[in-house]
This record gives structure tokens, C-alpha cells and sequence, in this order.
């Protein structure tokens, strides 16, 4: 689904770009200056990486209180992770301002959108030191809802054409999920979910075409990174503290529109 929306993207500006080139002919620099608004429409590739680590938790019990052995902890430390880079949604308004002198467009731009990451990670063990042998599992995810960026841009104008970079700050809001659970008798279980808002940074490349005075539609490439995330889990019987850390990044590629006023 993500794939037929980029190429129904690609084909509008397509059409756009070689439907009017008359208009866009007479369009001058000045069509880029001032303020605007406009909406984007593509896709999100994440970039992120998901790591779990257990240690022995506070037991809860009798005088010999058992928690998770050290060879099993060693095994589960060793592979309990690793990259994944699912495709999702995204698509917002932005709004923004630009100064134009000469060829020159110095501006800033802000926007508001959906950013559809979702990425998970599940692991399973098996401890070589038990018998029967006992069995782990870990899943993890990271998710993300929305996105908001604050972003400087310097371009060059080239007759109706604009190429630019752009960087600045942004935030999302990251949704954790953590469960980890064993078979060992009694079998063990932790889980916990959290939610929050994380500051990094986005910057890319674009680039536009005026077809009239008033409007332009573009192409860009935008990379978010919104740091480090983690949470832990302890099971109830404090046989094992388990903590999943991640980064959540995202290549953003979209279509977008603008009108100046």
C-alpha cells in the first residue's frame, strides 16, 4: 500500500511538472518569496535498532531465592537485539517563510504530521544448563504517532526550479512496549509500556517547481533522529530485571504542495 502511494505521488508531480510548463515559464523568483502553507503525502523507512539486556532481579522468596542464572543471562545479553528498518506512512501540513535574494531563498519551516514507525524485535532462547530446557522469549517495540519539526532551509533558484537543504529540530512521541516471559515452572513474566515525547534533530534535501505564481509542488528527503529510548521490566517474583534500549530514526520521503500568500 505504502508503494502504490509513492508512485500515485510520483506520477501527480510528474504530470504537474510537464503539463505546465507555460505557466511556469513566466514564473519569476519572486514566487518563492513570503509566506506559504501546504500539505505532504509519502512514505517513512525507520532506521532503528532494539536491544535487550536482563540481570538478576531482587528475589522475592525463600532464604535461597532464585533468580536467573548467569549462563543464561550471558546468552540472552549476547543476542537479545538487532536493526530493522519497516516501511510506514506519513503525511502533514506545514507552513513557513522565505526571503529571496537573487537566486538566493533563505527561509525557515515548520509542519505537523502523522509519522507511521512501528518497529519490533522478538528474540527467543533456549538455556543450555536445565532439563528440560527452559525457553525465553523477548519481544520489543518501538512506535511511533506524529512528528514535529522547526527547520531552517538555504536554497538556489533556477528559473522556475528551487533546490535547498534544510535542518533543525524535532520531536515525536515514542511508544514503548517490553514483554518478557519463560518457561520455567513456575513460569516467569515481565511487562510495561511507556510513552513520550523525544527532541532530536531532522535534515534533508528537496527540491521544487513553480507552477504559477502562487504555487509549487515538491520532492524531499527528510532523516530524523530522535536519540535513545528505554524502559525495564521486573517480574513479580524478582526472578530477572530485564531492560530493552533503542534508537528510533526515519527516512522520510514524500510529495508536497504549497501556496504562497
Amino acid at each position: 500500500m505504502n508503494s502504490r502511494l509513492l508512485y500515485a505521488g510520483a506520477a501527480s508531480l510528474a504530470a504537474i511538472v510537464f503539463a505546465a510548463p507555460a505557466m511556469a515559464q513566466d514564473a519569476p523568483a519572486a514566487a518563492y518569496s513570503g509566506w506559504y502553507i501546504g500539505g505532504n503525502l509519502g512514505g517513512v523507512w525507520g532506521d532503528n535498532s532494539l536491544n535487550a539486556h536482563v540481570s538478576p532481579g531482587t528475589a522475592i522468596g525463600p532464604t535461597n531465592p532464585i533468580v536467573i542464572p548467569p549462563a543464561d543471562e550471558a546468552l540472552i545479553n549476547a543476542g537479545g537485539g538487532g536493526n530493522s528498518n519497516k516501511t510506514g506512512f506519513t503525511g502533514g501540513v506545514e507552513g513557513g517563510y522565505n526571503y529571496v535574494a537573487g537566486n538566493w531563498l533563505f527561509g525557515i519551516e515548520t509542519e505537523f504530521s502523522a509519522l507511521d514507525v512501528n518497529e519490533s524485535q522478538q528474540n527467543n532462547f533456549q538455556s543450555t544448563i536445565s532439563s528440560p530446557a527452559v525457553t525465553y522469549s523477548i519481544t520489543q517495540r518501538a512506535k511511533t504517532n506524529w512528528m514535529w519539526t522547526l527547520r531552517p532551509r538555504v536554497g538556489v533558484i533556477s528559473g522556475p526550479w528551487l533546490f535547498y537543504g534544510t535542518a533543525g529540530i524535532a520531536s515525536a512521541d515514542i511508544k514503548v512496549a517490553l514483554n518478557y516471559s519463560d518457561t520455567r515452572t513456575p513460569p516467569n513474566s515481565a511487562n510495561t509500556e511507556s510513552s513520550s515525547t523525544r527532541t532530536g534533530w531532522a535534515g534533508g534535501l528537496g527540491g521544487a517547481y513553480a507552477f504559477g505564481p502562487q504555487w509549487s509542488v515538491k520532492g524531499e528527503w527528510l532523516y530524523a533522529d530522535f536519540g535513545s529510548i528505554s524502559t525495564t521490566a521486573t517480574s513479580p517474583s524478582g526472578f530477572v530485571d530485564v531492560t530493552s534500549e533503542g534508537k528510533v530514526r526515519a527516512n522520510i520521503f514524500r510529495f508536497g504542495m504549497d501556496y504562497r500568500f
